[in-house]
């Protein structure tokens, strides 16, 4: 299977959400999820905060730690045994 999408650089996620206008206070943070869970995994988590969901842009004040810390709830909680 051949895919028509290029992986783009961490560097370059980061921008481009930014121009998407999500608020990001610490690229370094965005670079270790993205490095450590990936922009495709992620991106679930922001589907909500989308105002615009064809051309992928964020509702006004919408925070990439926002998503960090809905992704660590879930990691959390895939941790606890019934």
């Amino acid at each position: 299977m051949h895919y028509q999408k290029l992986s783009i650089p961490i560097d370059a996620q980061i921008q481009q959400l930014k121009l998407r206008v999500l608020l990001i206070a610490d690229d370094s943070l965005a670079e270790h999820y993205l490095k450590n869970i990936s922009y495709y995994r992620l991106a679930g988590y922001w589907w909500p905060m989308q105002s615009d969901k064809v051309n992928h842009v964020f509702k006004p004040s919408s925070r990439f730690e926002g998503t960090s810390s809905c992704q660590n709830s879930k990691l959390c909680l895939g941790n606890i045994r019934l």
